[in-house]
């Protein structure tokens, strides 16, 4: 009985840590970004003169915070579409580590539904950096 409770107590304490440690950082990192916006640039774009598939997701994320959805799709439309199924699969995480259970229900990721979204980020890399007039939309 005691081998069960020294296992439990740091499963708890690591749950615990989990469960309040996470939303706490996301809470700072979230207030901080709404209020003073993304203090990192790019290094690619730095190095390169080229936009990556990340380029303007600080942005992005500043204005979903502010509700101007449209905005933040302007600056990364590939990165507002994914934040949502990111943001629930996290959630997701999150939830199995602390509570210990697989509540909510999730999509199947096979091998080619990576290789899918894999070529969806290589071709919007591609895309964006291409400086003609429909694909200049996709620049941040």
């Amino acid at each position: 009985m005691d081998s069960l409770n020294s296992e439990s107590k740091p499963n708890l304490s690591r749950r615990l840590l989990i469960g309040i440690g996470v939303p706490l950082i996301f809470a700072v990192g979230a207030t901080y970004l709404f209020l003073y916006g993304n203090p990192f640039p790019c290094l690619f774009y730095k190095l390169t003169g080229l936009y990556c598939s990340g380029c303007g997701s600080g942005r992005c994320c500043y204005f979903i915070l502010h509700g101007r959805f449209l905005t933040a799709f302007g600056y990364n439309p590939l990165a507002a579409i994914a934040m949502p199924f990111c943001g629930y699969y996290i959630l997701k995480v999150y939830i199995r580590a602390v509570f210990g259970r697989d509540v909510l229900p999730f999509f199947t990721i096979g091998k080619r539904l990576v290789w899918v979204i894999v070529a969806i980020i290589i071709s919007f890399f591609i895309l964006r950096n291409i400086p003609v007039f429909p694909f200049t939309l996709l620049a941040p």
